[in-house]
Order: C-alpha cells, then structure tokens, then sequence
C-alpha cells in the first residue's frame, strides 16, 4: 500500500472523514491513511504477502539496460501473445489511467457499477464524462443490458470492467463480454478489462485481450503475487492501440526504474506455483467467511467464483459498520460507499487462522450491536 499520504491516522468518530470525501480518488485517500500493511486483523488489504524465499538478483546485475525489453517479452510470452501486444506500466492504476488518457480523453466513459472508485474518478481526471451501468447482485452481479444500452446511448469512447469483479470477486460471463465487444463495435469505442484479481482464477483462463482487438486488458503482480511495492504492472491490447498508449506514456512516464523490473523477472518462472499455493489459501479462508455469512442474520453475499475479496451486504449502513469495528475491535473492513454500495463492506480475507477468527467474532459483535440499536 502506498505511504505517501501523510501519516496513517486513526479512522475518526464520523467515519469517512470529509477531507477524504473531498479527494479526488476518495477510496485511496483513506486507504492510505487508514488501511496498515503490517495489521494482521486488516480486512482490508490483500493479505498476500512477497515471496521473500524466491533468489532475486544481485544489485550489481540489475542494471542491463535491456531490461525493459526483457520484462515485455517475458509477459508477451506469459500470455501467448507478442512484445507488440505489451505496454510496461508502473501498477495497474497507472495502466488504467493511460488507457483512458489514450483513449478516452475528453469522451465519453462508461464503467460498471458497483466497481473499484478508481475506475469512475480516471474519467473525471482525464476530462471525460461518466456513465454507468449496473452489475447487478440478483443476476449474479452479471451486467444489466438495458443500463448498458441508457449509458451508452449518447456513445462512448471507453466501456470499463473488472475480472474478476471488484468488489464480488465472480467471474464476467462471456456472454457480457461479448456485450461488450458489439457494444463498442457499434460505437467504435474500445473494452477495459481490469484484470488484476484474473490470475486467481483456478480455470488459467487467457487475458480476454487476446479475444478481440477492440479489447484492452490490465494487470500488475499487484493483488494475486503480493508485488505492489514493484510497481510491476502493463497493459495488453492491438499492436496500433499499443503504440498509442507508448507514445501517451512519453508524457508522464520518460523512464522507469529497473531495480523493480529484474526482481519481477526474477519472480515470473516462479509466478503459478506461487500462486497454486495462494489460491488453496484463499479457498479455504473463502469457505470459512462464506459459513460465517450464511449463520449470520443481517449479511449476505454471494461467493466470490475466486480470490481474497467479496462484497457483503449488510441491514446496516456499510460505513458505521466499519468504524465500529474498527473502533471497538481494531478489525478494519472496507465501507461499501467506495464501492457505490453503502450498506455493505468489501472484505479481503487472507488473514492467517486465528486473525480471521478474531475478525469474523468481531463483525458478528459489531453487525449484532448495531442492528440491536437500529
């Protein structure tokens, strides 16, 4: 998690506080602040730690000024895909924000909703307007094509989704992709697919970049390696579309730092043993929150398909549930306003045995306590 936002704070009596309801990426103002990388009863992070076992190189071998090239094709190759198809990207979020800076610049975005704050807020940043359509829970959080026709109606440059989903953590259906691709087809727009939480998906299901050349994939060893700190991330898409992001990226990004790229070249050969490892983990860490919702009055949701995030909704507001548990019992739970959804908490469970039993006991203690005063 990044650190720059000032010291962490103390979430305060109120909640979300209003100089992080004024920020321009509220979420990860208050994540910044709030959320510790070291608290071991955090629900709110991912949990997966840095292999620290792996044998990364030596510092007087890490600067081979091929480096960069290596790193794209070794994730052309990962993907079965060419070097022309691959734009390194420092993280996912800076991948996002240079596909809508290419790509949607001054028009029109449509995202689904509910979905990762970011995801809305880049539009505003580059200067487009934002519509959204529904991912709605009674359908399995599949997309609801009549919002999808009303956001688009007026045209879109840029239609943007997560796979898996952030915050339910299921899968997007091929027939909503497919949605997706006529949709953008008929409006000569293009498809962002944020797949970041992609790689815990058991099936080793391809980028959906390699389905169609309206289609533009991100990623990172962010959220399924346990690499943020590498800033390892990139963006797959049509060799011209690549070109355009590059020639984007010239702006912001003249160079970037290559002690990051060769520990991450370092990691990739060891990249799915590791996570068959993390998935059997989050699995199991899955099966014991899905027991504690279905024996608790007042929450529900339905299981994530795959990952250490999901969406549980709650009889009670999202926010107060949060900061009660947070205050009474130092367990920390993403509010569901950050996710359009307030009466309801995105939780990462891949906390060890006991601190998940801890924290499950908590949110039982804090969902009784405010439900009894409601």
């Amino acid at each position: 998690m990044p650190t720059d936002a000032g010291p962490r704070q103390e979430t305060p009596p109120t909640g979300i506080p209003p100089e992080v309801e004024g920020a321009p990426f509220p979420y990860m103002r208050w994540a910044k602040r709030y959320l510790d990388p070291h608290d071991p009863m955090s629900l709110g992070l991912s949990g997966v730690g840095a292999p620290t076992h792996l044998d990364l190189p030596h510092l007087a071998d890490a600067f081979d000024p091929d480096v960069h090239a290596a790193f794209v094709a070794a994730i052309a190759a990962r993907y079965g895909m060419a070097p022309e198809n691959v734009h390194r990207a420092q993280g996912s979020s800076s991948a996002n924000f240079i596909v809508y800076q290419t790509l949607a610049r001054g028009g029109r975005v449509a995202a689904e909703t509910p979905a990762y704050e970011a995801l809305h807020v880049t539009a505003t940043a580059v200067s487009a307007t934002l519509h959204c359509f529904e991912r709605t829970r009674e359908s399995g959080w599949r997309i609801d094509p009549a919002s999808l026709d009303a956001a688009t109606i007026d045209g879109v440059d840029l239609l943007v989704v997560t796979d898996l989903h952030n915050p339910s953590g299921k899968i997007l259906h091929p027939d909503d992709l497919a949605l997706l691709v006529e949709t953008a087809e008929r409006h000569d727009a293009y498809v962002l697919v944020d797949e970041v939480y992609l790689d815990f998906d058991p099936a080793k299901r391809p980028s959906t970049a390699t389905k169609h050349q309206r289609i533009v994939a991100t990623n990172s060893l962010t959220k399924c390696h346990g690499f943020g700190p590498l800033r390892a991330g990139w963006v797959l898409g049509d060799p011209d579309v690549i070109r355009r992001i590059d020639e984007q990226d010239d702006i912001v990004n003249p160079g970037s730092p290559v002690l990051p790229l060769h520990a991450a070249l370092a990691y990739l050969p060891h990249a799915d043993a590791e996570l068959e490892q993390t998935r059997a983990r989050a699995h199991a860490a899955c099966d014991r929150v899905h027991a504690w919702v279905e024996a608790t009055p007042g929450a529900s949701w339905l299981r994530p398909d795959a990952g250490i995030t999901g969406f549980i909704d709650l009889d009670v507001d999202g926010t107060a549930f949060a900061t009660q548990l947070v205050e009474a019992h130092g367990v920390r739970a993403v509010p569901g306003a950050f996710f359009q959804r307030p009466r309801g908490v995105r939780v990462s469970f891949l906390l060890g045995d006991d601190e998940l039993t801890r924290a499950l006991d908590a949110m039982t203690t804090t969902l009784e306590a405010l439900r009894s005063n409601g």
